[in-house]
């Protein structure tokens, strides 16, 4: 299989701590943040990526080069002008292999169960799937409401179908307990990237998947307790880093 990781945002929020630096090439003890989004993904057998870059695109080359890198077939889908996510997920379209493509955001790590994923996907005959979480503040994120009610899930809790998307809500709402935020991590149908109208600036998020639902095109959603790493502010950062020396340290002793 193969994946698209979206990493050619600026990272404006993390200027006072990474300098003028791609964001997801932020490194602790000299391994950046993509590196285990990389692993992440070949943990699941996915070995060909699709890095779609922007913004200091020439920082993520230089790491992974132009062809290989520990196993994993590398390509580049490069942004001229900023393209938005919907955006660079088209320009990615010539890259693309197979029917259906992983698309992760590469400045978060969610170790969601990318095989459910799929499953659900395939089962739904989805146009598109999300990976979502549950997280008590939901303000940072996408906020996503599920049904399982429909035929096609059958009642089935792992096959949810999305009826709203609010990106970033700033307030609960009546409805916040019960919703999920979006994990970051889809599975999309060539033929949906391929609706997308080529060297437009879109958000996937704000503009495209709203649309979509409102089409009435099936957007499944699976829900996943895996852990959530988010680099996007600098109090995130930090607490990736913790993380990551708990960890080194656990594997010194």
């Amino acid at each position: 299989m193969q994946a698209i990781i979206l990493c050619g945002g600026k990272g404006t929020r993390l200027r006072d701590v990474i300098g003028e630096r791609q964001k997801t090439m932020t490194a602790f003890e000299d391994t950046p943040f993509l590196v285990d989004v990389i692993n992440y993904l070949k943990s699941y057998r996915i070995t060909n990526v699709i890095f779609a870059t922007g913004y200091k695109s020439d920082e993520v080359r230089a790491y992974f080069g132009d062809k290989y890198f520990y196993g994993v077939e590398v390509n580049y889908s490069e942004e001229e002008v900023p393209l938005g996510t919907g955006g660079a997920i088209r320009k990615a379209l010539p890259k693309i292999k197979y029917d259906y493509v992983y698309v992760l955001n590469g400045d978060t790590l969610f170790k969601a169960d990318l095989y459910k994923l799929k499953e659900s996907f395939l089962r739904l005959d989805a146009s598109m799937s999300i990976a979502c979480k549950t997280i008590e503040d939901k303000s940072r994120y996408g906020t996503i409401r599920l049904d399982y009610s429909g035929e096609r899930t059958n009642g089935n809790k792992e096959d949810g179908i999305l009826i709203s998307f609010d990106e970033k809500v700033k307030s609960r709402g009546k409805h916040a307990d019960e919703t999920y935020i979006n994990g970051g991590i889809y599975i999309l149908k060539k033929s949906l990237i391929e609706s997308i109208e080529p060297d437009r600036e879109v958000s996937l998020e704000k503009e495209l998947m709203p649309q979509w639902i409102k089409e009435g095109k099936i957007i499944g959603g699976v829900v996943s307790d895996g852990d959530f790493i988010d680099i996007g502010t600098p109090e995130s950062l930090n607490q990736y880093k913790k993380m990551k020396g708990n960890i080194e340290m656990a594997n010194e002793q």
